[in-house]
């Protein structure tokens, strides 16, 4: 999930844990509780500008790759 990476990029304090929490969880909890302690909201705009900030980011590398 892209805005998940846009959170790990940003230094969010306590990531790895969190996401081990998450890993560790499997599928016994909805989108909602997993994304919670990142601070992500699915149902949030912003939530989505941060995914496509990544995209954004990763097409702008490539260009410059080919360059």
């Amino acid at each position: 999930m892209n805005a998940l990476y846009g959170v790990y990029q940003s230094g969010h304090p306590g990531f790895a844990e969190k996401y081990l929490d998450m890993l560790r969880a499997g599928g016994t909890k909805g989108h909602r509780e997993l994304l919670a302690p990142f601070g992500l909201d699915a149902a949030d705009p912003q939530f989505w500008s941060i995914g496509l900030n990544v995209v954004s980011g990763l097409i702008d590398e490539l260009e410059s790759l080919e360059a």
